[in-house]
């Protein structure tokens, strides 16, 4: 079935989510949460997982302000049963799902030479393994050409800033990217999309609990001032391109990965 064609689309309805009901795991803090609001505020019905289920419920509460169904759950993305519960816990809350986006994730910062085999596996159980699984669940629940997965990775992706990033996080995000493509070829026949959004070094509360060491704050200042836009990402930044990514905006778009990086991979 080929996906429709909105050439005819006013913008006000490229942009809405109206009647669309998005997961975001990782949804209460950083990054997931201003994916959230966006979200929110294109008028999306939200389940937001994540392992603080206070603060995912806190976060839902907030949004509430949009309109629509704002449901927190707790979220344990490296447990396949509990991605399978979010899953259902949106459809038989809002009667359907439309949009995964995968967000959550993890950053040890331990060199190549330290980095022991269960904080490896850790972050592929996470990094991976949990995006998996989310953009199968959805998949599994999503109609057809009525679902978009929209996976967080990072510049990473394409290059390692240096020895900036750890190699474990690296290769997870590799392997995120390529996992997008395959997404898209295969779910495609179904007008099923995937998308890839890749930030820059971004202040999140990780990055802002880096900056309290005066070494590692200056580093962050440098490594923003370097950047063609000159300053580290907002998570505003990275959210607004998930907004474009899970609309019609994007409607033909599939398979890629959009840098949100102010610059970085143009260096």
């Amino acid at each position: 079935m080929p996906y429709p064609d909105h050439t005819n689309a006013t913008l006000a309805d490229l942009i809405s989510l109206k009647g669309r009901t998005a997961v975001v795991t990782g949804g209460a803090a950083g990054i997931g949460r201003a994916i959230c609001k966006r979200l929110a505020e294109a008028g999306a019905d939200l389940v937001i997982g994540d392992l603080d289920e206070a603060k995912a419920v806190e976060t839902a509460a907030e949004f509430s302000r949009f309109g629509g169904t704002h449901i927190g759950a707790k979220l344990n993305v490296s447990d396949h049963a509990s991605i399978t519960s979010l899953a259902d816990l949106a459809v038989s809350k809002t009667g359907r799902l439309n949009i995964w986006v995968n967000s959550a994730g993890i950053y040890p910062s331990n060199s190549v030479l330290e980095i022991p085999d269960d904080e490896w596996d850790r972050v592929f159980d996470i990094n991976v393994r949990g995006t998996f699984n989310g953009a199968r669940e959805a998949a599994l629940r999503m109609e057809d050409n009525k679902g978009v997965i929209v996976n967080i990775v990072s510049t990473a992706a394409f290059n390692s800033s240096n020895g900036a990033n750890p190699a474990h996080y690296v290769a997870s995000k590799h392997a995120v990217a390529g996992l997008t493509k395959s997404l898209a070829v295969e779910l495609g026949p179904r007008g099923l999309r995937a998308v890839a959004v890749a930030p820059t070094l971004t202040e999140t509360p990780g990055v802002a609990t880096k900056r309290i060491n005066p070494a590692a704050n200056e580093a962050l200042i440098k490594y923003g001032q370097l950047l063609p836009l000159g300053r580290l990402g907002q998570p505003d930044d990275i959210a607004r391109a998930v907004l474009f990514a899970a609309s019609d905006f994007a409607g033909f778009v599939t398979g890629s990965v959009i840098p949100a990086d102010g610059g970085d991979l143009a260096r």
